[in-house]
């Protein structure tokens, strides 16, 4: 929304611009939209940033949550093996109460 604007504003500003100063113009708004879309980099490189650090506490308060509930192979950790063993238990542990919940569908 933030370039759509500026761009806008420029066409605006290049129409009104006298013929000898549209090079000087143009010069000032590529700067600016240059230093926008810095900007908008910025913030969603920290965005991004944000959403990792909220994931991996998720992730820690997760494994916090299933090894207190005495969940074999669930402890807090960072090392990426022991997370893809813990994400694939977790797996395997949705498909079985799938496959029981299927299971009382059938024979009630």
């Amino acid at each position: 929304g933030l370039k759509q604007e500026l761009f806008h504003r420029h066409k605006e500003a290049q129409q009104c611009c006298r013929p000898h100063n549209l090079p000087l113009l143009r010069a000032a708004q590529q700067r600016e939209m240059e230093a926008v879309e810095q900007r908008i980099r910025e913030e969603q490189r920290m965005m991004d940033e944000k959403i990792v650090l909220e994931l991996d506490q998720k992730v820690i308060d997760q494994q916090s949550t299933l090894e207190k509930a005495g969940v074999s192979g669930f402890y807090i950790t960072t090392n990426p093996q022991e997370l893809t063993l813990q994400m694939n238990l977790l797996e395997l542990i949705r498909k079985l109460q799938q496959k029981e919940s299927e299971s009382e569908k059938a024979f009630p």
